[in-house]
């Protein structure tokens, strides 16, 4: 049954005009610029103006995969999607979050500010902001299209820099990973996409390790300008509460375990700084 919310037709009008021509993803901009409209909209979302101004306007259902499309053009807030999928009587899915959500200002200065390499991660793993610490100690972080499991799990630049890999970065990994495809069907793409690597493959189907996040492990890397000896970092994460969608993600020095065993830690030696 459809919440009662007849001001939602209003605000989407509303969120139409916070954005513009320039701002939509993919757009060509030898098109120009001006107001998103609803013929705009309905071009963007490939159907007649008749059928979207219906849409918009509650007198036709809106289906999920155009909440889903409206949400990505217009980069709603999470709770923007929420509301509109409560409005059109639709489940919500469990992860809510922009496709391409912009970095708040308050989130990008808070990272610049740690005195040690920090990324902002959306709900898909992907990085969509990070510091210069970690940009100079894991240049992959500053690839366009970066993805934290996609990265540190298929060969390439970022898993080169895993010390001991199978061991103290897969598991904790995959088992995230895991965790998030059960709640999260847009997250099998990712686990598809890693297993395609016969390693990764071999590993998810030899664990079965459910974990909600792989955070606050120590584990070994090779930092940029140190690649002869791994530094321990502490992986952190948080969650700000104003962006439930999004997650800042830290590695700081840390302190090599006495005994190393997959995500323990101890009190032995200074970690190496980057």
């Amino acid at each position: 049954m459809r919440d009662a919310a007849p001001d939602l037709p209003t605000l989407l009008k509303k969120w139409r005009a916070r954005r513009s021509l320039a701002d939509l993803p993919d757009r060509d901009p030898a098109h120009g610029d001006g107001p998103v409209t609803q013929t705009v909209m309905a071009e963007e979302l490939g159907i007649s103006e008749h059928h979207y101004r219906r849409l918009e306007t509650g007198r036709r259902p809106m289906p999920s995969d155009v909440i889903a499309e409206i949400s990505r053009l217009l980069t709603l807030h999470p709770d923007e999607q929420l509301a509109l999928y409560r409005w059109a009587g639709r489940p919500t899915p469990p992860l809510l979050s922009p496709v391409a959500p912009e970095v708040p200002d308050d989130l990008r200065d808070h990272i610049d500010r740690l005195p040690f390499g920090a990324i902002l991660e959306s709900g898909d793993f992907s990085i969509i902001a990070f510091n210069r610490r970690a940009a100079r100690m894991c240049p992959w972080t500053a690839r366009p299209g970066a993805n934290v499991m996609v990265d540190l799990l298929l060969p390439g630049p970022a898993r080169d820099q895993c010390a001991q890999w199978e061991e103290h970065w897969a598991p904790p990994l995959l088992a995230q990973l895991r965790q998030g495809a059960l709640a999260n069907d847009s997250l099998r793409s990712i686990v598809d996409r890693v297993c395609e690597d016969p390693q990764v493959k071999e590993l998810w189907h030899q664990t079965a390790d459910l974990r909600r996040h792989a955070y606050g492990t120590t584990r070994p890397m090779y930092l940029e300008g140190s690649r002869q000896q791994p530094a321990w970092i502490r992986i952190m994460g948080w969650q700000p509460l104003h962006e439930p969608g999004l997650r800042v993600i830290t590695g700081e020095p840390a302190t090599a375990p006495a005994h190393p065993t997959s995500g323990a830690a101890g009190d032995v030696s200074p970690a190496e700084r980057g």
